[in-house]
């Protein structure tokens, strides 16, 4: 008799999962929980012999996925043998015959990916790069784009491992955790472990499922020791990063607008120095930059030459991206991880190291396809603190709710030049 398996969500890659289900010979049951399946979608499933309901039915199967942000009660009356998540079920379902690094986090993730796959391609590696800035071949001081726009979600990683790239190392940011596929699994940082699945779990829940799972190394903040140590396989090796870790970074405490940053790497044995360019917010770089040194350490690259690398980086487009226009300094900030914190974050970092008085702040909150929504509450609450922001903008989208800290403007370009600098927040991205 076949397995009976009931796979909730079609929004966030269930349809993947479906897919893979059915071609090992099992009796798939999808379950369009959020209602957002196209005619499309569940019409191409029902001809895989997938069967499409908006709730899980009261019968009884071997095994339910469901996303890891998902409630139980969605399961409703079902009766399942075995119930996992999607991170879970990706890392039973998908092989590489390269290494793997994964990394998830609550901040930096897509920077430390951007920056590790400068430092492996350096050593002469074809990196496959999977972010949410789109999947793209890192080799010889080039970046080729095969998607611009991909999901980050756990089945995208099943996707790739089916698609057999030609690279000699694979690096995958995901969303809400990890699968466990990676030889090497980086965890950024646990931020403030938000609570998922309406607030019946927490995001820990979800990242602990890469890092009992790991394979090789395991690469997380020496101030999170405690939390994730007791769910290392015996086997598998930690490097820590950040103060008192592995590997750690400075940066000067005063650094000028587009002027270059020298860094230090420190270990405890030595330090290392590499001068940054002047063309990203070097301040606001510090996590993604020791997670990756601290990955890139943990394959067994030598940290003077990866630290010697990060001369030639020039930072990740959109991410503290800092551009010149009409005679004044602007910062891009265009991604699915624009909130509250990140914005309070990088404001912050604007004030103390860079002595920014002036600042307008322009936020874009597109929100496409991104499960976590930009809050303007919460961003006032942040820059109540912030004074070196005189102007509050937002750009006039359909569906906004009016908010009176915030002036509507049409475009960017509207209040270009009014403040010595400018910082363009756009929400969007495929998660």
């Amino acid at each position: 008799m076949s397995q009976k398996v009931l796979v909730l969500d079609l929004t966030h890659g269930g349809e993947v999962l479906c897919s893979e289900y059915r071609k090992s010979g099992a009796e798939v049951t999808a379950v369009d929980i959020y209602h957002t399946a196209t005619p499309e979608l569940t019409g191409s499933l029902a001809a895989e012999g997938i069967r499409v309901l908006d709730t899980a039915p009261a019968e009884d199967f071997d095994l339910a996925v469901a996303p890891i942000h998902c409630p139980e009660r969605l399961l409703g009356a079902a009766r399942c043998g075995r119930v996992i998540s999607h991170h879970e079920a990706v890392g039973e379902l998908a092989r590489f015959d390269v290494p793997v690094i994964e990394v998830t986090g609550a901040r930096a993730k897509t920077s430390a990916c951007h920056v590790l796959a400068h430092i492996l391609q350096s050593q002469g590696r074809r990196v496959l790069l999977h972010t949410s800035r789109g999947l793209a071949m890192i080799a010889d001081g080039e970046r080729i784009l095969l998607r611009h726009k991909v999901s980050i979600a756990p089945a995208s990683i099943l996707t790739l491992s089916k698609e057999r790239h030609d690279a000699d190392v694979v690096i995958a940011e995901v969303s809400l955790g990890g699968t466990g596929v990676g030889d090497v699994s980086v965890v950024t940082t646990i931020g403030d472990n938000y609570g998922i699945a309406a607030n019946t779990r927490k995001a820990f829940d979800g990242k602990v499922q890469m890092v009992s799972g790991a394979k090789a190394n395991v690469v997380f903040p020496e101030a999170e020791r405690d939390l994730w140590r007791p769910h290392v396989p015996p086997e598998v090796g930690i490097t820590t990063f950040g103060p008192s870790g592995d590997v750690d970074v400075a940066l000067p405490k005063a650094i000028e607008l587009g002027h270059g940053a020298k860094l230090d790497v420190v270990t405890k044995e030595r330090c290392y120095h590499a001068r940054l360019p002047g063309t990203f917010l070097a301040a606001s770089y510090t996590t993604a930059i020791s997670s990756a040194l601290a990955a890139a350490s943990s394959l067994g690259v030598g940290l003077e030459e990866a630290t010697a690398s990060l001369s030639k980086f020039k930072g990740v487009p959109g991410r503290g991206e800092l551009i010149r226009e009409a005679g004044c300094y602007a910062i891009r900030e265009r991604n699915p991880g624009v909130s509250a914190g990140s914005i309070d974050w990088n404001i912050k970092v604007l004030e103390e190291v860079y002595g920014q008085d002036d600042i307008g702040l322009v936020l874009d909150p597109v929100s496409q396809k991104v499960c976590e929504k930009l809050d303007l509450d919460d961003v006032n609450r942040a820059l109540a603190s912030r004074p070196s922001v005189k102007g509050r903008y937002i750009i006039n989208m359909p569906g906004i709710n009016r908010n009176a800290d915030f002036r509507r403007i049409g475009s960017f370009h509207e209040v270009r030049g009014k403040h010595r600098l400018m910082v363009y927040c756009t929400k969007e991205g495929y998660l």
